[in-house]
């Protein structure tokens, strides 16, 4: 770690040899730094499948630079998903405290005070005098203890790096074999067979490894490598994301990224202790901003405080709530970084996460999302088995849905139908088998991934009658009184225009044709209470109109005789807890629609 001068730790604390700010790792350096970790029967190990871009930490658990890189590296987790690869190499402190005191010209007391230096520079509290407390000696089988754990799971030996960090550089929790074995069963890790990986020559191996691969780069414990576009990039000595951001943006461009939004969903789904550094890194607000957020919703009895080295830590109660306070929503949702303030303004930044988000269904619908997906979803909202049978899996599987529309029977023989926000191509399909050969089905999508999906699932089963053009609901590329039916299903929500939407759809029908749709309504105004957020709105959550005002939109377009057929509770299968609690607190739901054009009705 970074070694402190005898007069002034923080003038020297930097004294061990830095890469400079942004390096490039020779390429020759890259098999020994990036590997995918193997079972002992060969076959990769959850977690870690190829990603376009890897982050490599050398790190230790009782290093205290990795505890302060820790909010760095969950904030571009958080932005960027399974998009990016997080691996942790393990660099071993020091195999012997005195030698390692000795070398460096320090005793306890100026260990805590250049410890005390380093939390000023990280702003990520621990307790300053954990070493002298836990009365570690070596910090070597922690390093090895982690090597052992990724024998069994990646993403849990991830989960107990994160574990032992706390015990030991928060909770001072003593340094012994014992704490290690205790805390790799809280981590979900098979403790028995971790007490024995420790010892084999199989897991010291792994460790030397990590430490001759940090000596042969020159990386030490502040740094972080980008492997991205075939090169490697490092930087040191900064201890917040927007950097690596930057590289990562600048080697991968076009890789979407998510804006966290719910700081409570933050939480819940980590489990860890929790400082307002952490908070406001990941968010990227204020220190004192999160750590009001993060006290409001302790009073609201949604957090549990705990205090260490006189410093505030915090995560999340066991909530039984099954809705929240419209207060406790607004505090735990940060508003977006570029704060819009017009719908005019949202429709790009809209369709760009719109775009991201169901292009990744679209390629990766095996995924775990926090709306119900695929066959499960469709069965949920009332397909008939027998018409399912009669569709390719491969566009089943990225339905993405809240309703079943055709429960209007609206559409018939011979009927022209057009599908808005068509997808992978389940509704487009399932129509053909209502129109028959006579008719025709015209799909309407934004998103490229989706339309050449769906094009592909029309021709897997040769339907002739199918059609995608690419566009959006507001600016439908088909000429006046076109078509006899309109459908859509878990789109319009997603239209920040929805007036607009609903003018095109009245424009392009003829006269006496039918609209039927499922879509996602609230009782709640969402963006009222969590601002016009594109991330939510891309969620099917934030741009969910109040259920009167949307009835009195599709009204205004000219459109008679609307009734609702069918509510759905549709996010009840969501399995995100967060998810459910939310959309009950603004009584959101799915409604199944129809309405018609009248005969008489103009253009």
């Amino acid at each position: 770690m970074g070694r402190p001068g005898v007069s002034s730790v923080r003038t020297s604390v930097f004294r061990w040899p830095v890469l400079r700010s942004s390096t490039a790792i020779r390429a020759r350096e890259s098999t020994s730094l990036y590997r995918t970790p193997i079972c002992r029967d060969g076959v990769a190990m959850a977690g870690s499948m190829e990603r376009s871009v890897k982050i490599v930490h050398f790190a230790d658990p009782w290093c205290w630079w990795s505890w302060g890189l820790e909010p760095v590296l969950r904030r571009l987790e958080a932005v960027y998903g399974d998009r990016i690869e997080i691996e942790y190499r393990m660099g071993g402190t020091f195999e012997n405290i005195d030698a390692w005191m000795k070398e460096y010209g320090v005793d306890e007391r100026t260990t805590v005070d250049w410890i005390r230096e380093s939390i000023e520079l990280t702003r990520n509290p621990l307790d300053p005098e954990y070493l002298r407390k836990s009365g570690v000696r070596s910090t070597y089988p922690a390093c090895r203890a982690f090597k052992a754990a990724e024998l069994q799971d990646r993403s849990k030996a991830r989960v107990y790096f994160r574990r032992m960090m706390e015990a030991f550089q928060v909770r001072a929790a003593p340094g012994t074999e014992e704490e290690l074995i205790r805390l790799a069963a809280e981590s979900g890790l098979d403790s028995k067979r971790l007490a024995v990986d420790l010892q084999s020559k199989e897991v010291k191996e792994a460790f030397e490894d990590d430490r001759r691969a940090m000596e042969r780069t020159g990386v030490n414990f502040l740094s972080l490598v980008v492997s991205a576009g075939g090169k490697l990039e490092s930087k040191g000595e900064v201890f917040t994301s927007g950097p690596f951001e930057e590289i990562i943006d600048r080697r991968a461009p076009g890789l979407p990224k998510r804006i966290p939004t719910d700081i409570l969903e933050y939480l819940e789904e980590r489990k860890d202790l929790v400082t307002a550094h952490e908070v406001a890194e990941v968010f990227h607000i204020r220190d004192d901003d999160a750590e009001a957020r993060l006290a409001a919703l302790e009073k609201a009895q949604l957090l549990r405080k705990s205090e260490f080295a006189d410093s505030a830590f915090w995560m999340a109660a066991e909530i039984r709530l099954e809705k929240l306070p419209l207060e406790v929503v607004r505090i735990s949702h940060v508003p977006p970084e570029a704060r819009v303030e017009s719908v005019t303004d949202l429709t790009p930044i809209v369709t760009k996460a719109v775009q991201n988000l169901y292009s990744q269904v679209a390629r990766e619908p095996r995924k775990e999302y926090h709306f119900p997906l695929g066959l499960e979803a469709l069965r949920f909202v009332g397909y008939p088995e027998d018409d399912l049978a009669r569709l390719p899996e491969t566009a089943l599987e990225s339905f993405a849905g809240v309703g079943y529309p055709f429960a209007t029977a609206s559409v018939g023989p011979g009927d022209t139908v057009l599908d808005i926000g068509s997808g992978s191509g389940t509704d487009v399909l399932y129509a053909s088998l209502k129109v028959g050969p006579r008719g025709q089905v015209i799909g309407l999508d934004l998103t490229p991934a989706m339309i050449e999906k769906a094009r592909a699932n029309i021709a897997r089963i040769g339907a002739q009658n199918v059609r995608i053009l690419e566009g959006n609901a507001t600016k439908i590329p088909l000429p006046d009184a076109s078509v006899d039916v309109a459908t859509s299903n878990g789109v319009l929500n997603l239209v920040p225009d929805k007036p607009a939407a609903f003018r095109e759809i009245f424009r392009v029908l003829k006269p006496g044709g039918r609209l039927q749709l499922a879509d996602i309504v609230v009782q709640e105004d969402v963006g009222a209470v969590c601002g016009l957020n594109p991330q939510l709105w891309a969620d099917c959550i934030g741009g969910a109109a109040i259920e009167s005002e949307y009835l009195e939109t599709i009204r205004d377009a000219g459109f008679s005789d609307l009734q609702i057929v069918k509510r759905l509770d549709y996010f009840s299968k969501s399995r995100s807890e967060s998810t459910k609690r939310i959309t009950k607190t603004f009584g959101a739901e799915s409604i199944v629609i129809k309405a018609r054009k009248a005969s008489g009705a103009n253009h």
